[in-house]
C-alpha cells in the first residue's frame, strides 16, 4: 500500500472504539457488500440516492477498484479476535477530469455513526486529496440528511450550498495542511 501515498493508521472514536483506516483494495469488494447490507435503508438511501436492497456487483467492483490518485477511497475497518475484518466506514473522492476538484462521498455503518468516524474519514481524505493536487471538494446531499449537513457545518466545510433539483449541491475549498 506504499504506492497509495497513505500510511494505514488506527484512530480512536469518541467512545474509545479503535478502527483501522487504510486505502481500499480490490479484495474489499465482498466487504463492501457486507457493509452496505449492514446499513439501514435510510443510510443506504442517503449514500446512493436509491433504496438498494443489495449493492450491485458492478458498482461494488467500481467502488473497490481505484487508481489512488484521481479516484481514492479510504475504509475504516474493525477486526475482532476470531472474526474477519469488517468495513464500518468509507470515504472516497473522484476527481473531475483535468481539474483540482473532486466529488466526495462518505458512508458509515449505522452502529458507528455519531462517534466521530465520518469527520475523521473526511478530514483524512481531505489531506490525501491535497497531496494529490485537489483543492476543492463537491458533494450532493439530500435535504433530509441533516446528519451530513450538520457534520459539514461543524467541520466548517459548508461555504457554498445551493438547493437545486431537490438536493444540496455543496462545494468547499480544502483547508491547507
Amino acid at each position: 500500500m506504499g504506492s497509495t501515498g497513505f500510511q494505514p493508521r488506527t484512530i480512536e472514536l469518541s467512545d474509545r472504539t479503535r478502527v483501522h483506516v487504510r486505502p481500499i483494495v480490490p479484495e474489499d469488494e465482498p466487504l463492501l457488500h457486507e457493509a452496505v447490507a449492514a446499513m439501514s435503508e435510510r443510510t443506504v438511501y442517503f449514500r446512493f440516492f436509491s433504496p438498494l436492497k443489495r449493492l450491485p456487483d458492478a458498482l461494488a467492483h467500481r467502488l473497490a477498484v481505484v487508481d489512488y490518485n484521481d479516484r481514492f477511497a479510504l475504509v475504516a475497518t474493525t477486526h475482532k479476535p476470531g472474526a474477519k475484518e469488517r468495513i464500518v466506514g468509507v470515504a472516497r473522492y473522484d476527481r473531475v477530469p483535468q481539474t483540482e476538484v473532486a466529488e466526495i462521498a462518505v458512508a458509515v455503518v449505522d452502529e458507528f455513526q455519531r462517534r466521530g468516524l465520518g469527520s475523521a474519514l473526511m478530514s483524512t481524505l481531505g489531506k490525501v486529496a491535497r497531496d494529490h493536487g485537489i483543492k476543492t471538494f463537491t458533494l450532493i446531499v439530500l435535504p433530509e440528511n441533516q446528519q451530513m449537513l450538520g457534520l459539514l457545518r461543524k467541520m466548517g466545510w459548508i461555504h457554498r450550498a445551493k438547493l437545486s433539483g431537490g438536493v444540496y449541491d455543496i462545494s468547499f475549498e480544502l483547508p491547507d495542511a
